[in-house]
């Protein structure tokens, strides 16, 4: 692959103005000069900020506004409208001040054998900060995911950190985009993504230079919903990336996994009320039917 490939970087935003520009702004400002920037936004009004930037520069910042919600279909318009080779997939929460943080994604694509590349996460989030320990970024066998992105050691891995990977523009379409079959908060379509592309034969790299901070802010984004709402998005997505990628036999290990957060959607949150009560169970079951309809394919 080329040196001066161009990398279009895809930014999903909803309800995000400020943290957009100001990561807009941060982009500007990268040593690597070739590069697009798609902002793809499903906020109720135009970020008119992000706008303006793009005036005089659209060779350099396109902004959409599309109306279907959803992480995953907003990916997937992304991919469709980029013209790059290489697609970089940031959160809309998050600042980068290495001004290389683009040259040391693209330096990985020199090896033809890469198909992806993640980058090092710094969670200012304290609870977030305690995932970053054990494996870096890795499932195991059995569907444990290992969200750690906070090493310094380059190495290769299956699961980058949704907010901070790359890949291959033709790979993506080759496995046919994001599932758009995940909802609300979208749990684990990054996982799959690359457990798909991983599972193709092409290798991922962990590059810690690459290195970004995730704000993980609580207002906007992938937020809004109530919190058992939220907990049905949430056990529906790990049951459908669960059944997509490993044996059934596995199942129980899934459910005790999540024994503590079914606990808390029910009791904790959801003070023994009915919809709490049923929440979980409502959303395995329907994870189960959604991964029976096998659509894998939405470019």
């Amino acid at each position: 692959m080329a040196k001066n490939i161009l990398v279009s970087v895809i930014i999903p935003t909803l309800e995000r103005p400020d943290v957009v520009s100001s990561l807009v702004k941060d982009l500007l400002k990268q040593s690597y000069k070739d590069f697009e920037v798609l902002i793809i936004d499903q906020s109720y009004q135009e970020n008119k900020k992000v706008k303006e930037l793009a005036v005089g520069q659209a060779d350099k910042i396109r902004y959409y506004r599309i109306n279907t919600e959803g992480t995953c279909p907003a990916k997937n318009f992304g991919i469709k409208e980029a013209r790059g080779g290489i697609l970089l997939f940031l959160d809309d929460d998050v600042e980068i001040k290495e001004k290389d943080f683009l040259k040391y994604h693209v330096a990985n694509y020199l090896d033809p054998k890469i198909g992806g590349v993640g980058g090092r996460v710094i969670d200012r989030n304290l609870k977030l900060n305690k995932e970053q320990s054990g494996p870096v970024c890795r499932v195991s066998k059995t569907g444990r995911v290992f969200p750690n992105a906070d090493s310094n050691i380059k190495q290769e891995i299956n699961a980058p950190r949704g907010g901070n990977v790359s890949y291959k523009k033709e790979i993506a379409v080759e496995i046919g985009g994001f599932d758009e079959r995940f909802i609300g908060n979208a749990m684990r379509e990054e996982t799959d993504f690359s457990l798909r592309v991983f599972e193709k034969g092409y290798k991922i790299i962990f590059e810690p230079q690459a290195k970004l901070i995730h704000l993980a802010l609580e207002r906007g984004g992938t937020r809004k919903k109530g919190r058992i709402d939220w907990y049905f998005d949430f056990f529906y997505n790990e049951t459908l990336f669960f059944l997509k990628h490993f044996p059934k036999i596995y199942l129980p290990i899934l459910f005790f996994r999540k024994l503590r957060a079914i606990i808390a959607c029910m009791i904790w949150y959801g003070h023994f009320k009915l919809k709490a009560l049923a929440t979980p169970w409502r959303a395995f079951l329907a994870g189960w039917h959604a991964h029976k309809k096998d659509i894998n394919n939405w470019l």
